[in-house]
């Protein structure tokens, strides 16, 4: 049920990313909600999790945004797992950490999507200008949401230690 309602939510934010985000961009560039909420998600839960977020949300991306099916979910896969790891290690009620790791994490995966492209011969537009309003955007979105993606985390496995599953 868990993953059912994940995914759920991965559809809707999809839908979000492709419906209502274009509307707030800046030169061309906008937020992505569901690279963020998988990035919050990621940060809170365990490695099984990031991995399982990371290729749902990147499949989801490749369906809509790209011709080739696969580089967004290897990209958001592996950066999830990166994320997991540092949310290993970090306080994870602070806000300041989800918000600038969301910074440099928009950053690098832009730049490896970028990289994949450019050995596949594929052209990709977007400026360091557009990569940095992507980034911005992204970790604002991360500063008003982290906080709901942590409570519905914790709600989880509050409700999983209530009914005793494993």
């Amino acid at each position: 049920m868990k993953r059912i309602i994940t995914i759920l939510i991965c559809i809707v934010l999809l839908i979000i990313d492709n419906t209502f985000a274009p509307f707030i961009g800046i030169k061309g560039a906008y937020p992505s909600f569901l690279f963020t909420f998988a990035v919050a998600y990621s940060l809170i839960n365990n490695e099984r999790e990031a991995v399982f977020i990371g290729v749902v949300s990147g499949i989801l991306q490749d369906i809509f945004f790209s011709n080739t099916i696969g580089i967004n979910a290897l990209t958001n896969m592996l950066i999830c797992l990166l994320v997991w790891y540092i949310g290993k290690s970090v306080f994870k009620r602070r806000k300041i950490v989800p918000v600038i790791t969301m910074f440099l994490i928009t950053i690098l995966k832009h730049l490896s999507v970028f990289a994949i492209f450019s050995i596949l011969h594929y052209k990709m537009g977007i400026s360091i200008e557009q990569l940095l309003i992507v980034a911005i955007y992204n970790s604002i979105i991360m500063l008003i949401g982290y906080r709901y993606v942590f409570k519905f985390s914790k709600q989880k496995d509050n409700l999983r230690s209530k009914w005793r599953l494993r």
